[in-house]
């Protein structure tokens, strides 16, 4: 162990003496052993790699005196002065530089020992030129007394301050074209935005924030800052936009704002576009705009164009209700010269498809020229276009002749019913347009299934309308779906036909497909998703005959009714179903009737009356005051009237005797649960109040030897009721016509 020692401390000392005799310059060479063999080290081998790497920098090297001597440079540094390296070797480098920067380096120089300092100049390269540089100054560390040596880097700056100057050029372009872009969108009342995705932060335009209630710039503005502007309704949507936008690179929807400052209600049109890297979206920039008046301009239009639908209608319906009168009025007098029953029969029978008709045709305007948003229903669209075969005869020109061509196994469908009809109608008129000489238009569906097409996937039905017409150019092709595009004289048209189709197919879930070439004629396409609802149509109906009942034995009943025939055919219906009858003219003398403490079970009355008070609000009214008397609404106008109706039953006019049945049995059968519409629930007190009032009512009715008896509505009433809530549905079906009114 002592001899291992020995050993190593041995070789320490031989290790120690030959590094000093390095330090002292004694030796030349080192020879290490080593399981390779032996190698030989010498200064000039061993520096070698350093200055390779000096030669090959891509700046200027050098090595000074105290004095500004070159003791070394690079050939990078000779280049730049465009000077041979052997003459600058013991040349003073403050004559390689320009004015007044050769006293600023010696300056630099001569500042004494530090780490490092740097300084730009422009150093002299022959031909009146320059060079812009900077120079990084390092002193050298040496052997105490020896002279002082500074290293230095020489970097050229031109290129880099020609991409500065270039990328100052470019970013002033840049800005003036945003200030531009942004004249351009404040003129035009467009807000800009840029949403940073992974900080969720976003730049905005001062319009921007001003479209949104706020006349000043909001410190931080995130997604969710955007969100809680948007109405509730709305805010899934955009929230879903934004979401999908993400994934297709392209964000554009319409949603609903309430503004910040004065809580207004305005639309907002958002686009933008989303931007990836590697794949991944960081970040999506759009503009902003309030699209209010144009959605109102264009409800305008679309209204308008509903009312030149329903002229466009007038006069075929004109002839079909003169035909309609034609066939009630002989009736008439016809029924009373017949004793055949058989004949008495057919003659009834032709009435009774008349006023149906009629009814129909009369639904069918209304629909077309209401105002309200899409409604939409399972459709059979067998039905519902060979319902609309005699009205699309009326409304075209008689040299152009409609044919369907409708697949019998015609899968159902989930739109707006007079949606649809309007669309087909606007349809019809431009193929007829465009067939100035005559000819035929086909209106043809079919099942398209497991469809794949420009986002387009699953079941759906194509209904096509076809003409043999003039046909249409590429270029008007690609814009038929513009709103106010249109190729027909001034008057015409409103340009906003196609434009409906291509939105009331959107917002079903589908699409419209145009082809269409000069002389070849045009097919218009409507792809609607299959629905897996049934159709009502297609709901299975079998009415229950009624029973004949005396007058007052199902009970009493107020008629609220101001035209003198409607009433009086209705107190014959009324006591054909076994009920008494107090008839009234108007709401306030329907108020009065009760207020007197007359026994009624049920109040009948119109929606449409004169006065101040309608019968939508007298039910409200009954219910505040008699919150278990039950109120059945009766209407032209039902399907709007319903909406208002506050889960009342509404019946529409006109309705046949099994209809008012199953509507009686319907308002009856509820009342003892009802309290009306806007009524409170009932307190103890109230209920024991009402329990007082029931017992005096009974006891009341019992003493009055001529008083209406109250009892329950017929069997056979009930069973009406079972099998058709109200025949109005049963109209629509037989029709193939959905009733669209305005709220009377």
């Amino acid at each position: 162990m002592d001899h291992d020692i020995e050993a190593l401390r041995g070789r320490l000392r031989e290790a120690e003496e030959t590094l000093e005799a390095i330090r002292n310059g004694d030796v030349d060479a080192v020879v290490v052993g080593g399981p390779h063999g032996q190698q030989v080290y010498t200064l000039e081998n061993a520096d070698r790699p350093y200055r390779v790497l000096v030669e090959q920098m891509q700046e200027g090297a050098i090595t000074l005196g105290a004095d500004g001597l070159i003791l070394y440079c690079n050939e990078r540094f000779s280049a730049m002065v465009a000077v041979p390296r052997a003459e600058l070797i013991g040349a003073l480098i403050g004559r390689f530089f320009a004015g007044d920067d050769a006293d600023r380096f010696q300056a630099l120089l001569a500042a004494g020992p530090r780490p490092q300092a740097a300084a730009e100049f422009m150093l002299s390269v022959g031909a009146g030129r320059v060079l812009p540089v900077n120079i990084s100054l390092s002193d050298l560390v040496v052997e105490a007394g020896a002279a002082r040596v500074t290293c230095g880097v020489v970097t050229d700056l031109s290129m880099i301050r020609r991409r500065a100057d270039e990328l100052a050029a470019e970013i002033e372009q840049r800005r003036r074209a945003q200030g531009s872009l942004q004249l351009a969108l404040d003129a035009a009342g467009m807000g800009s935005w840029d949403l940073d995705l992974r900080r969720n932060t976003a730049v905005r335009s001062l319009r921007h924030d001003q479209l949104f209630g706020h006349p000043t710039m909001v410190a931080d503005w995130t997604l969710d800052t955007a969100l809680a502007h948007f109405i509730e309704e709305d805010r899934a949507l955009v929230a879903e936009a934004f979401a999908a936008g993400q994934r297709t690179g392209l964000l554009e929807f319409e949603a609903r704002i309430q503004r910040a400052d004065d809580g207004a209600t305005r639309w907002l049109r958002v686009t933008g576009q989303t931007f990836y890297e590697r794949g991944v979206p960081v970040r999506i920039a759009g503009v902003v705009a309030d699209v209010t008046d144009r959605r109102a301009v264009e409800e305008r239009l679309r209204h308008a164009q509903k009312i030149e639908a329903v002229g466009l209608l007038t006069g075929g319906v004109a002839h079909d209700f003169n035909n309609l009168l034609t066939v009630i009025s002989g009736g008439l007098e016809m029924i009373d010269r017949q004793r055949d029953p058989a004949r008495r029969a057919r003659i009834l029978s032709g009435m009774h498809q008349a006023v149906e008709r009629g009814s129909g045709l009369s639904r069918q305007l209304l629909a077309f020229s209401r105002r309200q948003p899409l409604r939409p229903e399972p459709i059979d669209l067998r039905h519902r276009l060979r319902g609309m075969q005699e009205l699309l005869d009326r409304s075209l020109r008689g040299d152009v002749f409609v044919r369907t061509e409708l697949d019998n196994d015609l899968w159902p469908v989930l739109v707006d019913p007079s949606e649809l009809e309007l669309v087909i109608l606007n349809l019809a008129v431009n193929a007829r347009d465009a067939m100035p000489d005559g000819g035929t238009i086909v209106i043809a569906g079919s099942n398209v299934p497991a469809l794949n097409d420009a986002g387009l996937r699953g079941d759906f039905v194509r209904l096509s309308v076809i003409d043999t017409g003039t046909g249409m150019p590429p270029d008007v092709v690609a814009r038929v779906f513009e709103p106010f595009f249109t190729t027909k004289d001034i008057g015409k048209g409103s340009g906003l036909g196609l434009a409906q189709t291509h939105g009331f197919a959107q917002a079903s879930g589908g699409a419209v497909r145009v082809d269409s070439a000069p002389g070849a004629g045009t097919t218009i396409a409507l792809l609607l998703p299959r629905t897996t609802e049934l159709p009502a149509a297609w709901a299975p109906h079998s009415p229950a005959p009624l029973a004949d009942t005396a007058p007052g034995s199902a009970g009493q009943v107020l008629l609220v009714e101001d035209d003198e025939e409607v009433a009086a055919l209705s107190i014959e219906m009324i006591e054909q179903l076994g009920f008494g009858v107090t008839r009234v003219a108007g709401a306030n003398a329907a108020l009065g009737a009760l207020a007197d403490e007359r026994a009624i079970d049920l109040v009948f009355s119109d929606v449409m009356m004169p006065g101040t008070m309608n019968g939508l609000a007298l039910a409200r009214e009954i219910g505040r005051r008699r919150p278990d008397l039950p109120v059945l609404l009766t209407s032209g106008y039902a399907e709007a009237a319903r909406r208002d109706a506050q889960g009342l039953t509404v019946l529409a006019k006109p309705f046949r005797l099994e209809a008012l049945a199953a509507a009686f049995a319907k308002a009856l059968g509820s009342a003892g649960g009802h309290r009306g519409p806007g009524a409170a629930p009932k307190t103890t007190t109230e209920q024991q109040e009402q329990h007082d009032d029931d017992e005096d009512d009974r006891q009341q009715a019992e003493a009055v030897e001529a008083g209406p008896a109250r009892a329950a509505i017929p069997a056979g009433a009930i069973a009406v009721a079972a099998a058709a809530e109200c025949q109005d549905d049963q109209d629509d079906e037989q029709n193939g016509q959905h009733r669209k009114a305005p709220t009377n």
